[in-house]
């Protein structure tokens, strides 16, 4: 994470409030695009991704690669700082992410950390469980 103080451009500041309005959820850069152009805001595609970068560098934006296919997902990190809370689950079937609470596999991430496990520490925010939603299993 970067020390210095963040450039506060018109286009950084619209990109995070687009992502603060859908705090919770992952977009990719082209979603962002397209809120913004639906907004009236001109900008590029390599702004978007510059000014992604940046916010990520300095801590204020979770980055997410989910995989080969849907590309990086970008996150307002809002409440829960630079912790990730949650967990990202992916169904095999429709493509939905979900969020499996941290809380809820502790105890894995506990034993992973033990000595016996070679003291692994699991990072959350690139954490990534493929099984089938909910939905797809009814």
């Amino acid at each position: 994470m970067s020390t210095r103080m963040p450039y506060k451009s018109r286009h950084r500041e619209q990109i995070l409030s687009v992502l603060q309005q859908n705090e919770g959820e992952h977009m990719t850069a082209g979603q962002i695009l397209d809120q913004l152009r639906t907004d009236g805001v001109s900008i590029g595609v390599a702004t978007i991704y510059r000014q992604l970068d940046r916010l990520v560098e300095e801590g204020a934006v979770n980055k997410y690669i989910v995989d080969a296919v849907t590309g990086a997902c970008y996150e307002f990190k809002g409440e829960h700082g630079g912790e990730s809370g949650y967990v990202h689950c992916k169904c095999e079937k429709c493509g939905k992410l979900v969020h499996l609470e941290r809380a809820r596999i502790e105890a894995a991430m506990q034993s992973l950390a033990g000595a016996g496990d070679g003291g692994f520490e699991l990072d959350c925010t690139r954490t990534l469980f493929y099984g089938i939603c909910r939905d797809c299993r009814g």
